[in-house]
């Protein structure tokens, strides 16, 4: 029989997964994503780029004050920018990016009163079913020209927390896209408590990305904490739409099954920050919550179309 105890522990790192995803506060740098703003930025960090400790041009910064941790990504993917900006502009295709994420069940997408809207349910690292998950509800606005600019936000989330913000902006460089990406939240008492009751048990030994110094035994020591969480979900965002975008010179039919297997494998090049799950477990439990995200997309577009028949009364 369920003790309360483990449904209460289980609803704690449900809503933990949502608020660990929303963990990037306003970006370290300007917000002002003009192609000029982008373009300096762009040059301040080519250099930390090419040089990035990860071997791939992916820069992840962060810094904890208090009772806020804030950070920002920087990358340069290879795909053209004409191809990643007509596919991150769409929200049908955000939700075939997030799904990768170990924490997201589900992820549906609307326009309702003249507004595109995406809800994520995000939950813990095994399979769980989308009513057994947190949905949080964006919403979504791309630009319609210049440098992509497209910015997610949500009210409300779980554990009191408020304030959800996603923003992603980038243009053409030589090399490919330069992208910068950032995730916000305002947290609350009962938040910073449940994460750190978790960074004391179950995310103890779990760091991220950022060199904090060497240990005795002269091996390099990273950052944990906030910081470590911070930096573990910006690389896994920065693999979900790098798998996605090398996935789209595929047949539609096999696009997914080699997205899942991509991300597996770009993920598995630090296993000390990012492993969770072994391959079977992640590959059969994201089979079965894209079977139920299609079953909710449809369920919700039949009753868009529904509304839209029904007649002025």
């Amino acid at each position: 029989m369920q003790r309360p105890g483990q449904a209460w522990c289980r609803d704690v790192l449900r809503a933990l997964a949502v608020v660990g995803l929303g963990l990037l506060n306003p970006p370290l740098m300007a917000q002002e994503n003009t192609a000029a703003a982008l373009a300096k930025r762009y040059a301040a960090v080519r250099a930390q780029l090419e040089a990035s400790p990860l071997g791939v041009p992916v820069l992840v910064t962060s810094v904890e004050t208090g009772e806020q941790t804030r950070g920002e990504v920087h990358a340069v993917l290879a795909q053209p920018f004409n191809t990643l900006a007509a596919r991150l502009s769409v929200p049908r295709d955000w939700c075939q990016v997030v799904l990768l994420h170990l924490n997201i069940k589900a992820c549906t997408h609307e326009r309702s009163a003249g507004q595109d809207w995406l809800t994520l349910y995000s939950g813990r690292k095994v399979f769980e079913r989308p009513d057994q998950a947190f949905p949080l509800r964006f919403a979504f606005r791309a630009s319609d020209s210049g440098p992509l600019d497209l910015a997610l936000s949500a009210a409300t989330g779980p554990l009191g927390t408020s304030d959800y913000r996603i923003t992603l902006a980038a243009i053409p460089v030589p090399q490919g896209s330069f992208v910068s990406f950032s995730y916000a939240y305002h947290s609350s008492t009962l938040s910073r408590l449940a994460m750190n009751s978790y960074l004391a048990t179950l995310g103890r030994d779990k760091v991220g990305f950022t060199l904090a110094g060497t240990g005795q035994d002269g091996k390099p020591e990273y950052v944990r904490g906030r910081r470590g969480i911070v930096e573990r979900n910006a690389v896994r965002y920065y693999f979900a739409i790098q798998a996605y975008l090398e996935g789209l010179g595929l047949p539609p039919a096999r696009r997914f099954e080699n997205d899942l297997a991509r991300w597996f494998d770009l993920t598995e090049r630090f296993p000390a920050q990012l492993h969770e799950v072994d391959r079977s477990e992640y590959l059969a439990g994201k089979r079965q919550e894209f079977e139920q995200q299609s079953r909710l997309q449809k369920a919700l577009d039949s009753a868009g179309a529904g509304a839209r028949a029904e007649p002025a009364r």
